[in-house]
């Protein structure tokens, strides 16, 4: 087993070229693969947090966009990394939309802190995209994030997050409706 970057200005870099690596070859939908893992390792970036959690940021779709594993985060990023990446990923198994997203929002929470605020940070970046490409989000899948939201602001996390996903929902429900 490789160990786990040791130095956290090693670690984002080395986490680029694994995604580069992970993405090679790969049909990603629009609006994600690296250029969105990127932007939601930007808005943490912007919002003061550490690289650890820039990197939980970079690698938080990798399990459900590309053949790797949690096992190959484990190997190269450690357990810790790879617990955090298992929080964020959604369960293929379940079928039904709903269930599933409530299953990945109890297991995101159940992770705490940086888990929630990358998954709040990927939804930041996703509305962004969805504002500046003028494309309409599903009702279902703002109702998803204002789950979330509601989550989040609950347990008091990531109060400067929660704020930008409040109004991002609120500007792009007007939008999309």
């Amino acid at each position: 087993m490789a160990a786990a970057p040791t130095s956290s200005r090693g670690a984002r870099p080395e986490a680029i070229a694994y995604l580069i690596d992970a993405y090679d070859g790969v049909d990603v939908r629009p609006g994600k693969g690296l250029p969105h893992a990127q932007g939601v390792a930007d808005v943490l970036r912007r919002a003061g947090y550490d690289e650890a959690a820039q990197v939980l940021a970079l690698l938080h779709d990798v399990v459900e966009d590309t053949p790797r594993t949690i096992d190959d985060v484990r190997e190269v990023f450690g357990d810790p990394m790879a617990d955090m990446v298992g929080a964020l990923t959604e369960d293929p198994s379940m079928k039904p939309y709903a269930q599933r997203k409530r299953d990945l929002r109890s297991r995101t929470m159940a992770a705490g802190s940086p888990a929630v605020d990358v998954a709040l940070a990927d939804k930041i970046a996703s509305l962004r995209l969805a504002l500046v490409t003028q494309s309409s989000v599903s009702e279902r899948k703002l109702r998803h994030y204002t789950v979330t939201l509601q989550l989040a602001l609950s347990a008091g996390l990531a109060p400067g997050l929660c704020k930008q996903l409040d109004e991002l929902i609120a500007r792009v429900a007007a939008f999309s409706a």
